[in-house]
């Protein structure tokens, strides 16, 4: 949730939108609606790492980590302000050119978090909203974007949204697809990408809290 604590609100130097809802109203419904998702899928990811103690999540995402998480990790694509509508929306095939625009969506996420006006979180919250927005599509293999990043390079946060994300693509309904994925077919492509896209035991993760996505 947002803070209302007024010693927790700062001013942007560059803001453009007085809050993150404002933001959020430039992306597309089918975005946002994807974005809430993720941020469900990636909270119980989260949640179930903290039960278990997994991966030291408590101490590399920070105690306070827990009251905003799925608030942040649906926020993970607020980066895609920047690009149009037209690129957002196509159904056809896409160019070299609109593919990288997709990809920069990553590095252009810093922009559009630095572009709300009032500081929604505190300091430590708004680091951890960067990380996992702008690396959640590297690769634990490092073949990832924006930087190539690899292992424990990539920080905890954005290797547990990738799972998240990658999961819902697969699962979502696509107009272009013929025949539309199941959680029991999306399952299996999360574990046959096991060391490549996704840390090991993170998928092994995934496996224990499937049930409840």
């Amino acid at each position: 949730m947002i803070t209302d604590e007024r010693s927790l609100v700062k001013g942007s130097e560059v803001g453009c939108f007085p809050t993150i809802d404002a933001l959020l109203s430039t992306l597309p419904r089918n975005v946002r609606v994807h974005m809430k998702r993720v941020g469900k899928y990636a909270d119980i990811l989260y949640r179930h790492m903290l039960e278990k103690n997994v991966e030291n999540v408590a101490e590399r995402l920070g105690e306070d980590f827990e009251e905003y998480s799925e608030r942040i990790y649906a926020l993970h694509d607020i980066g895609r302000h920047f690009i149009p509508f037209a690129i957002l929306n196509k159904v056809g095939g896409l160019s070299e050119g609109e593919k990288q625009m997709i990809k920069d969506h990553t590095i252009n996420a810093r922009k559009a978090i630095r572009s709300i006006y009032i500081q929604p979180f505190p300091d430590e919250i708004m680091e951890q909203w960067e990380k996992i927005a702008v690396y959640h599509h590297e690769r634990f293999d490092g073949g990832g974007y924006p930087e190539g990043k690899k292992g424990e390079e990539i920080p905890i946060g954005a290797r547990i949204c990738a799972i998240a994300d990658t999961y819902d693509g697969i699962v979502s309904w696509k107009p272009y697809k013929k025949k539309q994925t199941t959680k029991e077919e999306a399952v299996r492509i999360i574990e046959e990408e096991s060391g490549g896209q996704f840390q090991p035991e993170l998928v092994e993760i995934f496996r224990e809290c499937i049930d409840r996505f």
